[in-house]
């Protein structure tokens, strides 16, 4: 799914957004306790299974653009720095003017290491394990340690 820029259009949607906007950059503080994070991010669209047995640190970042979702399963931890971006530009040569879209799904018992990345259209197996610094790209089976840029898996937890 493409999606056009429109960052020189404005709608009466914008206040919407600009709240929505609001509620992100506030969960992204360190001031703000991680139970209430949750309640944040929930009501800026991210999706949970089982919200309370969730852990998200501080500085984490959800790009949701419009129509996509990001869906986060039970007894997941997301630790500081962790961007989570739900779109990549479709680069041509008089620039970026479109982005391939879609979700992000992690499942259940994951963890996500410092500063990882986690960009374009992507399913985060159960139990996998997602190492510092990461840029994850494709999709990560169940039980599988990742690593690098771009990560690669590089053992199992079964």
């Amino acid at each position: 799914m493409n999606h056009k820029a429109t960052w020189n259009t404005v709608s009466f949607s914008f206040f919407k957004k600009a709240f929505k906007f609001f509620l992100l950059h506030i969960s992204m503080q360190f001031f703000i306790p991680p139970s209430i994070r949750t309640i944040f991010l929930k009501v800026y669209g991210v999706k949970f299974k089982k919200r309370k047995t969730v852990f998200i640190g501080t500085n984490v970042l959800f790009d949701n653009l419009e129509n996509t979702q990001t869906y986060i399963g039970e007894n997941v931890t997301i630790t500081t720095g962790v961007k989570i971006i739900n779109h990549f530009p479709i680069l041509s040569p008089k620039g970026v003017f479109e982005y391939e879209m879609g979700d992000v799904t992690i499942g259940d018992n994951v963890f996500i290491g410092m500063n990882s990345l986690i960009i374009k259209s992507v399913h985060i197996g159960d139990s996998a394990v997602i190492g510092a610094g990461a840029v994850v790209t494709k999709d990560v089976p169940n039980y599988a340690i990742v690593g690098g840029n771009p990560a690669t898996i590089i053992g199992s937890n079964k």
